[in-house]
């Protein structure tokens, strides 16, 4: 949905849209709901990004792609995980060979 779209829908301008997006801007819980239900989507998965501790949203939407899954994709998947984390240690590590050789 486009800025535009949801700006109307939800009774904002679109500058406010953009800086709620781009955290340039305090936004009150009712339009929060407001741009949920435009979104059609709960206040958690609109504001996940956003908390400290979404860990459990993220596990319940997780479980909710289980639940679709037959028993041969789910086995595969701990395999996938240990190949994601492998790949996001990677990316860390070259992350912090840059940054130490920037400083000099």
């Amino acid at each position: 949905m486009s800025q535009a779209r949801l700006a109307e829908a939800a009774e904002v301008s679109i500058q406010h849209i953009s800086n709620i997006e781009n955290a340039k801007t305090k936004v009150s819980l009712e339009k929060l709901v407001d741009i949920a239900n435009v979104l059609d989507c709960s206040m958690d998965e609109l504001i996940c990004d956003s908390l400290v501790k979404a860990k459990v949203i993220y596990i319940n939407e997780a479980r909710g792609i289980y639940d679709k899954l037959s028993d041969a994709q789910i086995r595969a998947i701990p395999e996938l995980l240990r190949g994601c984390t492998y790949f996001c240690k990677l990316m860390e590590q070259e992350k912090q060979r840059n940054d130490i050789q920037s400083r000099f």
